[in-house]
């Protein structure tokens, strides 16, 4: 598949993933953290995207990941659906969840950076 024409139906699925997890989805285990789509990757034959999220706390709390982890496995089907929805595509990918960390261990690092100086 065109290179530029898998870009874009990867930028299509973040858009739809990131409108329903901050509209419709009403999943207690996601409302605990701030959860945002950092990446999408999808196979050539459109089988799978692979969905990248950030799990932040919020205000300075702590979450338990493998719970959120959990919570986006349960609505997968239901992202799956809104993505064959909103997206003309012959075949709609499986859904398959990926834990990105790269902000916390930029964060860190940025903090171990700060620590030495001072």
């Amino acid at each position: 598949m065109n290179k530029k024409r898998l870009a874009a139906i990867e930028k299509e699925v973040s858009r739809v993933v990131s409108k329903c997890l901050f509209e419709e989805i009403k999943n207690p285990k996601l409302k605990k953290a701030m959860v945002s789509v950092t990446n999408v990757r999808v196979t050539e034959d459109l089988k799978f995207a692979d969905l990248y999220f950030s799990i932040m706390p919020i205000a300075g709390g702590t979450v338990n990941k493998n719970e959120v982890l959990e919570g986006l496995n349960e609505i997968k089907g239901f992202l799956r659906k809104r993505v064959s929805e909103e997206l003309a595509l012959r075949y709609t990918p499986d859904i398959r969840i990926k834990l990105d960390d790269t902000i916390e261990h930029a964060i860190k690092i940025s903090q171990l950076l700060d620590s030495l100086k001072g």
